[in-house]
């Protein structure tokens, strides 16, 4: 059995989704594929009637499913009026496993016979079991669709003192939305009796990856020689973006730093909103910069601002990667798709609260500590990078010695940005075959130097995982281990919730913004 997705009418914003699982997939013409030919269809349009009669003979013979249900005319009863959809709530049904609140703010339709997940009303959200014979994940909307959403809003995160720290982020929570795919996939392979495969998303032998993230915000020479001092003191690179003007007189200090990824930030730190001023800002920098001896190949815009203007400019400048988590946080990287295309600088998202937004709140030094175990326990457990970012003016030391050290745990491997970003476009490159016959697991990849810093991730229904290498593979050898379950905090949905008090402080943060 080839562990492969079929999809119909394949989407740009499905191509990334699923190149970012990296699960083998192909673009199916249903006629000249058999029932069965595939472990799973996904569908990215409504379907025609020709399809809809060779999908239901698929589920008719054991097949899986996975889709909107607005797009199954004839499959799925879905309710017969969209409604909004701000936000979906996990709960204990495998397909939820380690999700936790999904924004999406789009219209969607309810599947009639829902029975996992919750809507922002409280209703099921989510249809997931037996259809036709097969098995099948109805979803309310379309993921391929929401992935090219570029708005962005204020959100507030989630954490025990009773004021929440909050940031400017993409309003559609793309890490969430990736989580969903990723379990609906394994799901329906699991309950077809199959082990559900696909490439790691981290470097061969690494439980979890760790970089952070410095924007040089008008930082003082001396709060950069204590964070470079830092760096060395835990033996890391750290990826620094530079606010250039700040610096300028002194910019060969960056330069005679060991081992470091050097970056742009801006040269004036601030974002016009017109893209000839904002284009001038990244010449100004880069000029500044290779002035001095220093050539950036990577950027990340001012407050974390990200536009369909601004990713063109950005695409202009080559840069080998790029970071906004107004686009994306919490999640892999990623090509961005605008209306149909995909853009070509490739998306490295972080977590975005920083150590400002804590101070911001009203955080002592204990609680940002206990803040950070918290998303590091939490990113660990749901398997996302543990990519964080601070600004050296706002020093606090001991909260960045104490998350660089507890990123110092077993099997986690500390890197740059730049140094993630070049393995994932390597394993973006790949072409994954992957089967399972008698008990064996074949992995081959094409298209691409896979390398041994490429693995393959095998999970069971019985909530096991194992790591393995390309090659054949007997499942009855490899050392499966338990899979470690992350459950959102019982309260989590006041950080959806209005606060006055905050409102009132982030309209104050947006106006200084405005005039930095």
């Amino acid at each position: 059995m080839n562990i492969r997705v079929g999809t119909i009418g394949c989407t740009p914003g499905w191509e990334e989704l699923l190149r970012q699982e990296g699960v083998p997939f192909v673009d199916i013409v249903p006629s000249d594929l058999p029932p069965g030919g595939v472990s799973v269809v996904v569908v990215c349009r409504p379907l025609t009637r020709v399809e809809t009669s060779w999908l239901k003979e698929h589920l008719r013979a054991g097949g899986g499913l996975v889709g909107d249900g607005r797009f199954l005319n004839g499959i799925a009863t879905m309710a017969e009026s969209e409604m909004r959809l701000r936000f979906l709530m996990p709960d204990d049904h495998p397909v939820a496993r380690g999700m936790s609140l999904m924004d999406i703010e789009t219209m969607g339709r309810l599947p009639r016979e829902a029975n996992c997940c919750r809507t922002h009303e409280n209703s099921f959200a989510i249809f997931a079991g037996e259809l036709l014979g097969g098995v099948a994940v109805v979803l309310p909307f379309d993921p391929g669709n929401v992935m090219q959403d570029f708005r962005a809003s204020e959100r507030y995160f989630y954490a025990d003192p009773e004021r929440l720290p909050s940031e400017r982020v993409s309003r559609v929570a793309k890490g969430e939305v990736l989580h969903l795919v990723h379990s609906s996939l394994a799901y329906v392979h699991h309950m077809r009796g199959i082990p559900y495969a696909r490439l790691s998303p981290m470097p061969a032998g690494c439980k979890n990856v760790f970089a952070f993230r410095i924007d040089t915000d008008k930082g003082t020479r001396e709060e950069i020689d204590a964070l470079d001092a830092i760096a060395g003191e835990y033996r890391m690179a750290f990826s620094w973006f530079l606010d250039v003007k700040s610096h300028e007189e002194w910019l060969s200090r960056f330069r005679a730093m060991e081992g470091q990824e050097i970056g742009l930030h801006c040269y004036e730190h601030r974002v016009y909103l017109d893209a000839l001023k904002d284009g001038a800002n990244i010449r100004r920098g880069i000029a500044a910069m290779k002035a001095a001896g220093l050539v950036p190949r990577s950027y990340a815009a001012p407050f974390g601002f990200w536009s369909p203007d601004l990713a063109r400019i950005v695409d202009e400048w080559g840069f080998d990667y790029s970071s906004e988590f107004s686009w994306a946080y919490d999640t892999f990287p990623h090509f961005p798709v605008m209306e149909g295309v995909r853009l070509k600088t490739l998306q490295v998202p972080i977590h975005p609260v920083s150590i400002g937004s804590l101070r911001q709140v009203g955080f002592s030094t204990a609680q940002m500590k206990e803040y950070y175990d918290g998303v590091i326990e939490m990113k660990i457990r749901r398997g996302d990078p543990l990519f964080f970012y601070h600004h050296p003016g706002h020093r606090e030391w001991d909260v960045v010695r104490s998350i660089c050290a507890r990123a110092q745990g077993d099997g986690i491997r500390s890197m740059t940005l730049a140094g993630y970003a070049s393995w994932w476009k390597r394993r973006a490159s790949l072409l994954p075959e992957l089967s399972v016959e008698g008990g064996v697991l074949t992995a081959r990849c094409g298209g691409g130097e896979a390398g041994s810093e490429v693995a393959v991730l095998i999970t069971r229904q019985a909530g096991e995982e194992a790591e393995v290498g390309l090659g054949t593979t007997a499942l009855e050898k490899v050392g499966w281990r338990g899979m470690e379950t992350y459950h959102p905090p019982a309260e989590i949905r006041r950080t959806r919730e209005f606060d006055l008090r905050g409102e009132i402080g982030r309209q104050f943060t947006r106006l200084q913004r405005r005039f930095m």
